[in-house]
C-alpha cells in the first residue's frame, strides 16, 4: 500500500513532527510505501527519517500572495498524487485538508485528516470550516484521545468517521534511578498555551515558603515568550528557576530529575507527559483540555490539579518535595498503563485503520471529469 502525509512543515521539530516522523518510519518498516509532502521550506526532516522515504515540497515560501499560493498548492498536491498513485493521503493537522478536498471528490484516493490540537482550542471561522469539511468529507478523522473524540461526537453527533489513536512514546521505558535529587523539571513551547507563566508564579510561592530552598526548576524550551518570562523571573527575584533552552536529549534530562511538571493552559494531548512517565517521574499538571487527566492517574503516579491554579500547583509539588516515600511509590507506578503508548501498539492501530481500504479505481478519473 502506498502512503502519503501532508504536513505544513516536516522541517519542525515539535511534537507534530516528531509523531508524523515516527509513524511514517514504523509504516515504512512494516513495508508500506511511504512518502510526505511538506507544504513549506526544503524537503529535509527534523527527525531522521528512513532512507527509502521521499519528501516533495511545495516549496509555498516562495510564493507571497496567500491565494495564488494555495491554488499553486493546490494543483502541485493534485499532480503528486495523480503521478504517484497513492492509496491513502494523510493530512497531519485537520486544518490542511482542505487541500485534499478536491481529489477526495473525484475519488482519486482515501483521504484520512490527523487531528493534534483538542477540538476547542481553535474557535476561529476557519478552524470549524476546515473541521466540518474534515468530518464531511474525510473516510477518518483521527483525534489523539479518548475525551477530544467525545468532544468531536458531541459536535458532531450523526458522524461515524471519528476515531481516536495515541501518539506514540518517542523513547523506551527506562527506571528513574534519582528520584532523590532535588530538581523539578518542565518542557515546551515558551507560548502563552503552554503556561509557563504559571509555573513561574507557582515558583515564585514555592521560593516564598522556603528559605533555604534546595530545589531547583529547569524549563526547556524556546519561543516568543523566552524575554517576557525571563523577566518575570527577574521581577520576582528567584534564583532557584532557569530556562534552559533547547535540549536535543530530553529524555536525559527526565532521567536526571525527580518531578515534571505540566502547567499548560490547554493540550494537544500532553506527549511530554507520557514521556516523563515513561522515564519514571512523578507528574504534577494542570487538569487541563485534553489529555493529562487521560493520562495521570491522580494520587497513583502523580497529582491533577485545578486548571490554571498557581497555588494549587506550588502546593502539589511542594509535597512531591517534602516526601521522598511519595515521590518513590509515584515512580514506581509510572508505567502503569503506559502500553497502549508504545510505538507498536499505536502502529498496529495505524495498520487497522489503513487495512480497511482498497485503492479506489483510477482509471475512472477520467470519466468523472468529463461528467463535471
Amino acid at each position: 500500500m502506498k502512503i502519503c502525509f501532508l504536513i505544513a512543515d516536516i522541517s519542525g521539530r515539535g511534537g507534530t513532527e516528531r509523531a508524523t516522523s515516527m509513524i511514517a518510519n514504523g509504516l515504512s518498516d512494516r513495508q508500506y510505501k511511504v512518502d510526505i509532502i511538506t507544504c513549506r521550506n526544503e524537503p529535509e526532516s527534523f527527525f531522521c527519517l528512513n532512507k527509502n522515504i521521499r519528501i516533495y515540497s511545495l516549496e509555498a515560501e516562495k510564493i507571497s500572495n496567500k491565494f495564488v499560493r494555495k491554488f499553486i498548492n493546490f494543483l502541485k498536491i493534485w499532480k503528486l498524487i495523480s503521478d504517484k498513485e497513492y492509496d491513502v493521503v494523510i493530512a497531519v493537522d485537520v486544518y490542511i485538508f482542505y487541500y485534499l478536498l478536491p481529489v477526495k471528490i473525484i475519488k482519486r484516493c482515501h483521504c484520512i485528516a490527523w487531528e493534534h490540537f483538542n477540538y476547542h482550542i481553535a474557535n476561529k471561522k476557519f478552524s470549524k470550516l476546515a473541521r466540518k469539511l474534515a468530518v464531511t468529507f474525510a473516510d477518518q478523522v483521527i483525534v489523539l484521545g479518548k475525551q477530544d473524540l467525545n468532544n468531536y461526537m458531541h459536535e458532531h453527533r450523526s458522524a461515524n468517521n471519528i476515531n481516536f489513536i495515541y501518539n506514540p512514546i518517542a523513547f523506551e521505558k527506562s527506571v528513574n534511578e534519582n528520584i532523590r535529587n532535588h530538581r523539578v523539571i518542565a518542557a515546551g513551547r515558551l507560548t502563552e498555551q503552554k503556561g509557563f507563566d504559571l509555573l513561574i508564579d507557582a515558583w515564585k510561592i514555592i521560593e516564598k515558603e522556603n528559605e533555604d530552598l534546595d530545589w531547583t526548576l529547569d524549563i526547556f524550551g524556546e519561543g516568543e515568550l523566552d524575554i517576557q518570562l525571563k523577566n518575570q523571573i527577574s521581577e520576582y527575584g528567584l534564583e532557584r528557576i532557569h530556562l534552559k533552552g533547547y535540549t536535543k536529549d530530553l529524555k536525559k534530562e527526565y532521567l536526571n530529575a525527580s518531578i515534571f511538571v505540566l502547567s499548560s493552559r490547554y493540550e494537544g494531548f500532553g506527549l511530554v507527559l507520557i514521556e516523563a512517565l515513561a522515564c519514571g517521574l512523578p507528574c504534577v499538571s494542570f487538569d487541563c483540555p485534553e489529555g493529562p487527566g487521560e493520562i495521570i492517574e491522580h494520587n497513583t503516579n502523580g497529582y491533577l490539579v485545578e486548571n490554571g491554579n498557581a497555588m494549587q500547583l506550588a502546593n502539589k509539588i511542594m509535597e512531591l518535595m517534602r516526601d521522598e516515600e511519595i515521590r518513590e511509590r509515584f515512580s514506581a507506578n509510572a508505567h502503569n498503563n503506559l502500553q497502549r503508548f508504545e510505538l507498536r501498539e499505536v502502529l498496529n492501530s495505524w495498520e487497522a485503520l489503513l487495512a480497511s481500504y482498497s485503492k479506489p479505481n483510477g482509471n475512472r478519473i477520467d470519466e468523472e471529469l468529463k461528467l463535471l
